[in-house]
């Protein structure tokens, strides 16, 4: 029983788990000191990170939605 409630509880900390965090906000590190090099961003928040993650979901959703029901493989 305490490895079904460890892999639970493992589960509700990852609230991005279709996302490298990492690589997130390296990104948007990088993407804001070439559009906005005036500002001199320096971290990234949770709040932005998990915004992002519910824009790919949304994403992997809408895809999901209008592929043609043909076939076994998304493409």
């Amino acid at each position: 029983m305490e490895t079904t409630e460890t892999i639970d509880t493992i589960k509700s900390i990852n609230t991005t788990p279709h996302l490298c965090r990492s690589k997130v906000k390296q990104t948007a590190l990088e993407l804001a000191a070439a559009i906005r090099p005036a500002n001199k961003f320096q971290r990234v928040g949770m709040s932005f990170v998990e915004r992002i993650e519910a824009k790919v979901r949304a994403a992997i959703r809408e895809e999901v939605r209008i592929h043609p029901s043909r076939g076994k493989t998304l493409l």
